[in-house]
């Protein structure tokens, strides 16, 4: 008889992120990739008011070591966010894909770092995603400082 194994419980908090940008890693980059990822978000959850998390995330990708293409949001499943000086936000949830082949039953795993405003010469905002298929296999992943571009993220 296998073993029953019950499901982490996924509780969202009050969470609104929004932005687009664009993160070089250089060591990702080579004669085939650019070394560049992009991301795209306007997303939120507030319990007050909304049955689920909502909005839109797209992921680009072209770098290295990983499937090439755009991965856009289908579910936000988990939503939290925490932080006062560089508000930090955790997003997760199910996608769809133009990679070749089709990552079936894609997932995604996205982390930013508002580590400053639009206009401020200080430290880069930082963006991180990880992308696997049903299976648990690694399609695509990728973190580094935003290079152009600029996130919001307002936690509770």
């Amino acid at each position: 008889m296998p073993a029953l194994s019950i499901p982490a419980f996924h509780v969202s908090d009050l969470s609104k992120a929004k932005g687009q940008g664009d993160i070089f890693i250089q060591s990702r980059k080579d004669a085939a990739s650019s070394g560049v990822f992009t991301v795209q978000l306007d997303v939120h959850f507030d319990p007050a008011v909304d049955e689920y998390p909502v909005g839109n995330l797209m992921i680009r990708v072209d770098l290295s070591d990983g499937s090439k293409g755009t991965f856009k949001a289908t579910t936000i499943e988990l939503i939290n966010s925490y932080g006062k000086h560089n508000p930090t936000i955790y997003l997760t949830g199910r996608c769809a894909d133009d990679v070749q082949p089709d990552a079936k039953g894609c997932r995604y795993w996205v982390v930013i770092a508002n580590n400053k405003s639009a206009t401020a010469q200080a430290t880069a905002d930082v963006v991180g995603f990880a992308i696997h298929d049903r299976n648990g296999n690694r399609i695509a992943y990728g973190m580094g400082p935003v290079r152009t571009g600029d996130f919001e993220v307002m936690p509770k």
